[in-house]
């Protein structure tokens, strides 16, 4: 693996668990105001909750299991389709991961 990849992997570990907490935070918010709707009833509350945290298991997982080297470039996409990688964060990146995330970016835009 060239240098320039081994930094970006090693840059991706020490934020991992930052990245992690800040899509933890934004699911628990999310269903702590599941849970103070006014209207629904609690059997509502409680799908709706449990719907939430399904969904975002599913994310958590697609985001962060399986961490390794050989399976980052497949992560990447993932950490910034769920909006946890700053301009800070890609500026840290292989200019090859870059451009890819700039790429996605772009399509997301046309769509």
């Amino acid at each position: 693996m060239p240098d320039e990849f081994e930094k970006e992997w090693r840059y991706m570990s020490k934020i991992k668990p930052e990245l992690l907490n800040q899509l933890c935070r934004r699911i628990n918010e999310d269903a702590i105001r599941i849970l103070q709707q006014d209207g629904p009833t609690e059997h509502e509350k409680y799908l709706q909750l449990y719907r939430h945290l399904t969904e975002s298991d599913e994310i958590i997982s697609d985001c962060f299991d399986h961490w390794t080297r050989s399976r980052l470039w497949l992560r990447l996409p993932l950490l910034k389709a769920n909006k946890l990688l700053t301009a800070e964060h890609i500026s840290n990146l292989h200019e090859l991961s870059q451009k890819i995330l700039h790429t996605m970016n772009e399509s997301e835009t046309e769509e």
